[in-house]
């Protein structure tokens, strides 16, 4: 049973929309407690529907895999539901979802302001391992005075700036600090 009319590709799924995907079409397993999953499964079953979508990648044709809400999905087979409402998206928007959803933070240092970086760079020390002795202003200072002269084109440069920041942190900070 195809999703698709005769006539369209199955790359012709418009992205973003929202959308009703069998249930049996979608992988993915969810590493949420049982308890959660029963749970949701109880409310999807008194009202035969999910309201936040499952997010997925379409694999092929009538083949997706759940990249995030994935617990709806697990919930949504333990109801025994047939379909479940979906979005559909691209490398580019699950990007998007994890920064609307807050899951990831990026900052574009070369659009940034100081105050920006600042901010950035308190979040990383407060939340991630090995970064509380870097000093964010003195590094969001090094960022914005290396601006005015030159164009980042990675973060290597900042290991040059004697800023604090060493080559074992750049990979770490590209998580949050980009170059677009």
């Amino acid at each position: 049973m195809s999703l698709l009319q005769q006539d369209e590709s199955p790359l012709d799924i418009a992205l973003g929309r929202v959308l009703r995907i069998p249930c049996k079409f979608i992988q993915g397993q969810s590493s949420a407690p049982p308890i959660l999953i029963k749970n949701i499964s109880q409310q999807l079953q008194a009202t035969g529907k999910n309201i936040l979508p499952v997010i997925i990648k379409q694999m092929g044709e009538d083949n997706f895999i759940a990249t995030q809400n994935v617990h709806i999905l697990e919930a949504a087979r333990l109801a025994k539901l047939d379909f479940i409402w979906c979005i559909v998206v691209n490398d580019q928007m699950q990007s998007q979802v994890q920064i609307e959803s807050g899951q990831i933070l990026q900052v574009n240092i070369l659009t940034a302001s100081e105050l920006e970086i600042i901010d950035t760079l308190e979040y990383i020390k407060t939340h991630r391992a090995g970064f509380k002795t870097i000093k964010p202003q003195q590094v969001a200072l090094a960022i914005v005075e290396y601006r005015k002269t030159k164009t980042p084109t990675s973060l290597s440069f900042l290991t040059k700036l004697r800023c604090g920041i060493g080559k074992a942190k750049v990979v770490p900070l590209s998580e949050f600090l980009v170059i677009a």
